[in-house]
């Protein structure tokens, strides 16, 4: 119980809407990216692992990007 105490007055409201909303857009991202690697993916088995290993790559480099930009704007509004 205390442990729970603890967390709760350590992280507020505004801390938790962050990473909540940031999971929120890494799933979208995510989602997208597989989605756009899928429909240009041709109808070869080998085709299908180069999307997938495309759409990996393509979700990693977009949440790098996004997480950047989220930590820009919390420092500037200080969060």
């Amino acid at each position: 119980m205390e442990y729970f105490n603890e967390t709760r007055e350590a992280i507020g409201l505004t801390h938790f809407l962050v990473g909540i909303s940031k999971s929120a857009v890494f799933g979208v991202l995510v989602a997208l990216s597989g989605c756009l690697r899928g429909m240009q993916c041709e109808r070869s088995s080998s085709a299908v692992g180069q999307a997938a290993t495309s759409a990996v790559v393509t979700a990693i480099v977009a949440i790098i990007v996004s997480d950047a930009l989220f930590a820009v704007i919390t420092n500037q509004l200080g969060i």
